[in-house]
């Protein structure tokens, strides 16, 4: 018997046209197709093939193509509303849906665009962004196969690319058991994209760093695969201790098992030191290699280099784990989906450049904003409908704001200046103290308060500003005789006119002979810096900000004194040029002549090598001391501040103790890996 379903649509060409002529996008579009380059979605050699179609083709020859980039998760809604009862109408309702593109994709429209000039407008269905058990429906293989390729005859290989004309030419010379069982292919299934022209769902499938790298071949692979060697290699009883020592640096992994999302790229950027003592050394290296896979795909620009580097750190991964095939953890092999698609990864950045550009995080917020949210808002009482009618009202609202400001740019409406003709003006009583500082050989970009500052396009990363005017502390030393007493360091005064003399005469410097400094201080318990960060997914001009702390007591806990990255040498690279220190205190004075200097008082660390550790590829820092054993501490400008920086322990043979903890650890270890893999922009800095 048929059933009925209620199904909610906006009509695909209608949402196409008004992000088209939508003006915030102007500037934004490449119309000149007279060169190549490589950096974003845009400029790829898929939508080159498109544009090679469109030109050859006399109907369409001069038009614009526009891609419409796609991405769906029935799980998503399934999880939320609890239906899924409509999967297998997926095909049927994705034609319906994009069936009002379809005259457009033959046939020149002429559109306004974001520059509000007309073109003639070719639209063409592009990338599809999708995770692996969303890759199997659309493509209509059965689960555990390649969507990309057919009778792939090496899981670490590759075979005949698949296409929307072999699939049918199977489909029509084998029976569906054969179809099924040798070459993976769900002969029932018809896929939306045969009423599209020039669309191979097989072609668009994209990379899923998230699902793929991640959660996939890290988390539910690797992870995993290292518990179940150290229970084969050392039995139960004492794998069980030896997970709980690695545990114990993650109170709140549980064994993993709940690290999902956010928390799996955490575990991902401290678990390395963790492991190492527990595992073989060619494990070690396997978890290297993959975070340096993970973090060369994931470069804003990639360059024929990038993609050298790629290949060979991927060769790499393949032969170091083999380790848990040869020991029995996984003797099948590594005929896994997941771990399957990096060897895909090269072609997808050819078709599509920087994996940045179609990146799933960026629509997985979105479902938390159109889908989970609005779920929790409903009465849970045909939830969908309900979640379907508040996001069609927020369209409605969007499109208001988008005419109001049309209008305005348009000159229909009047300026705020205009409307407050004749009233008293506000003043605010809040200034917010703005320091320009800069990172070494790349500077300071100057901005004047209040304003964003510029970004050029040759910009390379970089603290931008230092905001301490709003983070004064209150109810502490406000000279620095007390506040020597109250860090419990005594040489304070003295270290701060060493530094003054070494701003104001720096050829002419004896700690000896410089008489103390005991005037006034202000105390700050955070600086905020913000930097040029392109290779994270961050908001306009790449912009990044980070708070830097120290702070006497963490929410009424334990202190915390973050750990930074200061420059000693802009004509080296990499950690050549940089020593590591941790902030104890944040501090601005104003010396005699009335100039204001802004600074820190740090500890030092020292290089334990003039290269990384071989096995985990980090560099190694001790604590810095003096003769009389006493720490090395210094008092720096913030201008010499490049970025934060993460230290991860350098563990022995033993165990840890409980007592250890991320409060206390920089004071009773003595050795540390300084974490390139924090984020994407340590990664430039520290590799």
């Amino acid at each position: 018997m048929d059933q009925t379903y209620e199904f909610w649509f906006h009509l695909a060409r209608s949402l196409v046209v008004n992000m088209l002529a939508n003006t915030e996008f102007n500037g934004k579009f490449n119309y000149d197709d007279e060169k190549q380059q490589y950096q974003n979605f845009m400029l790829g050699d898929w939508l080159w093939m498109q544009a090679d179609k469109i030109a050859e083709d006399r109907s369409t020859h001069g038009g614009t193509f526009v891609p419409v980039i796609l991405r769906s998760d029935k799980m998503m809604v399934s999880v939320a509303t609890d239906q899924n009862d409509y999967w297998p109408l997926f095909h049927v309702a994705m034609s319906r849906i994009l069936a009002s593109l379809k005259p457009s994709m033959t046939t020149p429209q002429v559109l306004k665009c974001p520059d509000c000039h007309f073109c003639h407008i070719i639209f063409g269905l592009g990338p599809y962004i999708a995770d692996y058990p969303e890759q199997v429906l659309l493509s209509g293989i059965i689960q555990n196969w390649c969507g990309s390729i057919a009778f792939p005859t090496d899981p670490d290989g590759s075979g005949t690319p698949q296409t929307s004309e072999l699939t049918q030419a199977l489909i029509e010379e084998l029976s569906l058991g054969i179809l099924w069982d040798e070459w993976g292919i769900d002969g029932n299934v018809i896929l939306f994209t045969e009423d599209f022209p020039h669309t191979n769902i097989h072609q668009l499938l994209t990379l899923d760093i998230l699902h793929q790298l991640v959660k996939g071949t890290f988390k539910d692979h690797l992870v995993e695969w290292v518990g179940k060697y150290l229970e084969l290699e050392h039995g139960k009883a004492s794998a069980k201790e030896r997970l709980a020592d690695i545990d114990h640096q993650f109170p709140d992994g549980h064994r993993f098992s709940q690290w999902t999302g956010d928390n799996s790229k955490v575990l991902m950027k401290v678990y390395l030191p963790a492991i190492k003592g527990h595992v073989p050394n060619n494990v070690i290296h396997m978890f290297h290699i993959f975070l340096e896979v993970c973090y060369i795909i994931c470069h804003n620009v990639i360059t024929d280099n990038t993609l050298m580097e790629l290949k060979d750190a991927l060769n790499c991964f393949h032969q170091y784990h083999r380790i848990f095939k040869d020991t029995g953890v996984h003797p099948e092999g590594f005929s896994l989906p997941h771990q399957h698609a990096l060897v895909h990864y090269e072609t997808l950045i050819h078709l599509f450049c920087a994996p940045n550009g179609l990146c799933m995080s960026i629509t997985e917020s979105k479902h938390i904003t159109v889908v989970k949210n609005l779920w929790c808002h409903s009465n849970k009482h045909n939830a969908l409908s309900q979640i379907l009618q508040t996001n069609q009202r927020i369209s409605q609202l969007a499109a208001h704001q988008q005419a109001h400001a049309d209008f305005k740019a348009q000159g229909m409406l009047p300026t705020p200046t205009e409307s407050l003709k004749g009233k008293p003006a506000v003043v605010s009583q809040t200034t917010t103290v703005t320091v320009h500082i800069g990172a070494g050989e790349n500077g300071a970009i100057q901005s004047k308060d209040g304003e964003e500052p510029s970004l050029d396009e040759d910009s390379s990363a970089g603290i931008v500003d230092n905001n301490m005017g709003s983070h004064q502390a209150h109810n502490h030393a406000r000279n620095a005789l007390a506040l020597a007493i109250e860090l419990g360091i005594p040489s304070l005064p003295k270290l701060i006119a060493c530094f003054i003399s070494e701003q104001l005469q720096p050829d002419c410097i004896t700690l000896s002979i410089v008489p103390p400094f005991t005037g006034h201080l202000k105390i700050f318990y955070l600086a905020t810096a913000t930097f040029i960060a392109p290779n994270d997914p961050s908001r306009i001009g790449s912009m990044q900000h980070e708070h830097i702390h120290a702070i006497p007591s963490w929410h009424w806990g334990p202190t915390q004194h973050n750990c930074i990255f200061v420059s000693m040498d802009n004509m080296r690279e990499g950690m050549l040029s940089m020593d590591v220190t941790q902030v104890h205190c944040f501090f601005s004075l104003i010396h005699t002549n009335g100039q204001m200097f802004q600074c820190a008082l740090v500890r030092w660390f020292d290089h334990i090598a003039d290269e990384p550790d071989e096995l985990t590829g980090m560099w190694m820092v001790a604590p810095s001391f003096l003769e009389d054993s006493s720490p090395h501490h210094t008092v720096i400008h913030i201008d010499s501040i490049v970025h934060s920086a993460h230290l991860l322990l350098i563990f022995g043979s033993g165990y840890i103790s409980l007592y250890v903890n991320c409060h206390n650890s920089l004071e009773v270890f003595r050795g540390f890996y300084v974490n390139h893999f924090a984020d994407h922009h340590a990664f430039e800095l520290a590799s």
